[in-house]
């Protein structure tokens, strides 16, 4: 029987069900009304669990105890600082909320009450002397550090019978007085500036800052601002910003990722806490838009175990450019602790997949405390001594794939990842070969699988081995290699060298015919910009179109700019343009152009976060004149472009300059210097992984076979030498690709032209259909040709599966017909580092410049257009989907323009600003 209503109870029906929805939709915070006590980052459970664990000196609990007990915050003689304005020195704040923590836990543990008593005198001096919403620097903003803290050390205290009503009550009014505005007022208006300015990790201190208060105050309001700030803020701590994107692999990427892996754990850590702290109020904020924080937590632990991640160009509201994931930090893991947390709730609570968290809590298993995060989740966190083994794992896997590259006074070693059980490494050395052998260098709970030697004697060979690490034991020596380190000596022929301008201390310049060339320059000087130069030059003359490019891999002295220039005359007012690092802490990079003699040069932003060693690249074709970078050498990133009408003849070289009038000294050392004529081979000679963009999977020969017709598909990123490939220049745009398990080629079958033939590998044949060319398509992106028939390899039908087929297919543009370079060891383990992988990245030609800025990317119901103002005047506005086809043009002036997004559909898009003079084209994604 089917019922019928009419409309007017369909009216009704609707309104029920519109306020049904409401009300579930706040369900969640409504529940959390009613306080658990103690519910911070720890229950009653959660402390009795701790209590009887060290009491019992079970594993892992009381190895972490035992290292507890030794921190200089966790004694009960520990003396607080406290002061009427808590921003007068928050760091100091933050230490003393640190140990009233520690003191307040080891009170619970251990029974004895000088620890409590500790805690008490802490927290009581503290709230006696607060009298002032705090300020300082960075404030509003980082004192949501220490407000957290001390939230979640007075919410243990709680428990304490001996913190007096009238003490307890004077520490909450304290919070809610003085604290509570300045973390409100930081979510709230972030200093005046726009929602994304400030990364990740201010927001989230903030948030964690509010949840905790929330609790330790019984106020719902505030709890719940916190956790709805969580949600939907406007900030990078709203948890949709702060994983900026989850790629088709799953990870979610961090968005401070691009400008150090300190910051980016840091904001992952506090987030965590605000989690925690709300599940213990039982909202579950941990698996919010489907366990998001998980991914970015997955994404960030892989990275520092030394595995490649995928990466987007991320551009912020302020048009800030990260590029590609920093190497700043890459593997550290020892001063972070914050995935034990993670691990037991996502992996051992839920029983959810979280690989590389587990393997990064393992690695760093028994936890310490450090400056930010309060750390010893070993001990705190741990639910299962099954699912948290200690030690760990076996003795780590001998290290694989070293190499030991001489340089100029210096030894470059890399190896192999030892996989997810090494927490560190010793590199040993001898000037005999076979030994004996002498530590020069050890670490642990830092995966870094790199050293540099510079405690070398030019002309010694010295003899390396390299042994893993982890708390299991040390493993046997890795294969020995060796190197011989060289001195510098003059300039090549046709190179010279002159200060530019007028400097306070004349420079100097090296070369050493190693690391593929080698150049020391040295300078003083005042600046490289202006309507006039002071640096340090080592150049020579070159005529026509020229690219040089240089990786420059260490700095050391004073430093203002270093980089590559062009420049029409040695005169310090001549036109030129430069790609520089430097800057306010060495980090940015910048494309520098004077058009004409006497002008002033202008500058346009690279990435804002440049650590070395960087790739840079300046090309000249005709008067078009442009800069890129790179973190591999593979995959390279317009920084900015520029016309200049320019001699012929013309300078080109590497300059130093310190900024100093006074004779400070800029060093900096440069490798891989080349100076090509024309346009260089996209792709350097090496191993690599070739990664598709739609799916970041790999070029996989199936089942690691070696027979020829053997086929090609796409596959996860494994360890098997079946998904390497040697891609080598043959001369004349054409290169070979040569499968490292098989030494066969890559061979479009039977010679055929048509849609749809099979990628295979054969042997060599010499024929065309062993032949590629590799064209870019944006940023680190390849369009991969077979040169006989001028069409793409291409995975089949855009699919995402493991073993989908590899063919030649018309070049349409599809995002399964472009791939990445990822450079990667010979050895059976991950590889090298990182490849950037943006799945929807953004084209070169929008690198150039910051003319107009869009944001949130990706968005979801709306964008925001920042014009700059050549457009506040106006300017017509375009958007296309990626077939070219317009869905909307309209007019927009002023300083932004909001772009409502609620009547297309998910994709990727480009919206175009343009008027008579420029056009400026950006890429964005609905979702």
């Amino acid at each position: 029987m089917k019922l019928k209503i009419n409309h007017r109870q369909q009216c009704f029906l609707h309104k029920v069900l519109v306020s049904l929805t409401i009300v579930l939709a706040l369900q969640d915070l409504a529940r959390a009304q009613t306080f658990v006590h103690p519910g911070g980052l720890h229950t009653q459970a959660d402390l009795d669990r701790m209590k009887s664990k060290v009491a019992a000196s079970t594993h892992p609990w009381i190895d972490d105890w035992n290292l507890l007990i030794t921190d200089s915050k966790a004694q009960n003689t520990y003396g607080a600082a406290p002061r009427a304005n808590m921003g007068a020195n928050r760091q100091r704040a933050d230490a003393d909320a640190h140990a009233a923590y520690l003191n307040a836990i080891r009170w619970y543990i251990s029974g004895d009450t000088t620890f409590a008593e500790c805690a008490k005198r802490n927290l009581d001096g503290w709230s006696a002397a607060v009298n002032q919403v705090p300020t300082g620097t960075d404030i509003p903003g980082l004192m949501g550090i220490a407000v957290m803290d001390f939230a979640l050390a007075a919410e243990v205290l709680r428990i304490y019978p001996h913190w007096a009503d009238t003490s307890f009550t004077r520490f909450k009014t304290m919070m809610n007085t003085y604290l509570y505005p300045v973390c409100h007022d930081f979510l709230t208006n972030h200093n005046g500036t726009c929602g994304t300015h400030y990364f990740a990790n201010w927001d989230a201190c903030n948030v964690g800052a509010l949840i905790s208060m929330g609790v330790l105050l019984d106020d719902t309001a505030k709890f719940n601002e916190g956790v709805t700030y969580y949600k939907s803020g406007v900030g990078n701590g709203n948890i949709m910003n702060a994983v900026t994107y989850i790629h088709p692999n799953g990870m979610g990427q961090w968005q401070e990722s691009g400008r150090d892996q300190a910051h980016a754990m840091l904001g992952l850590g506090f987030l965590a806490y605000a989690c925690q702290v709300a599940y213990n109020q039982g909202i579950d904020i941990f698996s919010y838009s489907s366990n998001r924080l998980l991914a970015g937590a997955e994404y960030n632990a892989a990275y520092n175990l030394w595995k490649w991640v995928p990466y987007e160009p991320y551009v912020n509201c302020d048009g800030w450019n990260l590029f590609y994931p920093a190497i700043n930090g890459h593997g550290h893991l020892d001063n972070k602790p914050i995935f034990e947390l993670l691990y037991n709730h996502y992996a051992v609570l839920k029983g959810l997949s979280a690989p590389n968290v587990k393997s990064a809590a393992q690695i760093v298993r028994p936890e310490v405390g450090d400056l930010d995060h309060l750390g010893y989740g070993t001990l705190t966190f741990t639910l299962d001594a099954t699912a948290s083994p200690y030690p760990p794992s076996p003795v780590a896997p001998v290290p694989t794939g070293v190499t030991a590259i001489p340089g100029m006074a210096r030894v470059f070693l890399k190896w192999a990842s030892s996989g997810v059980t090494a927490q560190g490494y010793n590199v040993l050395r001898a000037t005999t070969s076979g030994g004996p052998y002498t530590t020069i260098a050890s670490w642990t709970k830092n995966t870094y699988a790199e050293y540099t030697d510079e405690n070398v004697t030019a002309g010694t060979t010295y003899y390396y081995v390299i042994q893993s690490i982890n708390q299991s034991g040390t493993s046997a020596n890795s294969t020995q290699v060796s190197a011989t380190p060289v001195t510098t000596t003059t300039l090549p022929s046709g190179w010279a060298r002159q200060d530019i301008g007028t400097v306070s201390a004349a420079g100097s310049a090296g070369f050493a015919n190693v690391g593929d060339s080698t150049f020391i320059v040295s300078g003083s000087g005042t600046g490289i910009g202006g309507t006039a130069d002071s640096y340090s030059y080592a150049y020579t003359n070159v005529s026509g179109d020229v690219t040089i490019t240089a990786r420059m891999y260490d700095i050391t002295g004073t430093l203002l700019r270093t980089g590559l220039l062009i420049r029409e005359s040695l005169n310090a007012n001549a036109a030129a343009v430069a790609v520089t690092l430097g800057e306010s802490g060495w980090r940015y990079s910048r494309f520098g152009a004077r058009t004409a003699t006497g002008g002033s040069m202008g500058w346009n932003d690279g990435n804002q976060f440049t650590w070395t060693p960087v790739w840079f690249r300046l090309q000249r074709s005709g008067n078009t004149f442009t800069a890129y970078q790179s973190l591999d050498g593979a995959a390279w990133f317009q920084i900015g472009t520029t016309t200049i009408t320019m001699a012929t003849s013309y300078y080109i070289g590497l300059a130093a300059c310190s900024g100093s009038s006074t004779g400070a000294i800029d060093s900096t050392h440069f490798d891989n210097v080349s100076l090509i004529a024309g346009t260089p081979q996209p792709i350097p000679n090496g191993l690599y992984k070739i990664v598709a963009k739609h799916s970041a999977k790999v070029l996989d020969v199936y089942n690691n076979g070696t027979a020829n017709g053997t086929n090609v598909q796409q596959y996860t990123w494994n360890d098997c030498s079946c998904q390497k490939w040697t891609v080598t220049y043959t001369g004349s745009g054409k290169y070979s690709i040569v499968g490292l398990s098989s030494g066969k080629y890559l061979d479009v079958a039977g010679v055929s032209t048509a849609d749809g033939a099979n990628i295979q590998i054969w042997q060599s044949t010499g024929g065309d259909n062993q032949r590629f060319s590799f064209t870019p398509t944006s940023e680190g992106y390849y369009r991969i040709t077979p040169v006989h028939s001028g069409k793409a390899v291409d995975v089949n039908a855009g699919s995402t599966a493991d073993g989908a087929n590899v063919q030649q297919w018309t070049y349409l543009g599809g995002d399964n017909q472009q791939w990445m370079l990822v450079p990667v060891t010979a050895s059976t383990t991950q590889g090298t580092r990182i490849a950037t992988e943006p799945t929807a990245t953004i084209p070169v030609q929008e690198m150039a410049s910051n003319e107009v800025i869009i944001y949130p990317n990706p968005t979801i119901t709306q964008l925001t257009v920042k014009l700059a103002s050549e457009f506040e005047n106006g300017a017509t506005a375009t958007l296309t989907d990626v077939t070219g086809r317009v869905l909307k043009c309209f007019p927009v002036s002023g300083k932004q323009y909001v772009l409502k997004l609620s009547d297309i559909p998910s994709g990727v898009y480009f919206i175009k600003v343009s008027n008579n003079t420029k056009s400026v084209t950006k890429k964005f994604i609905k979702k």
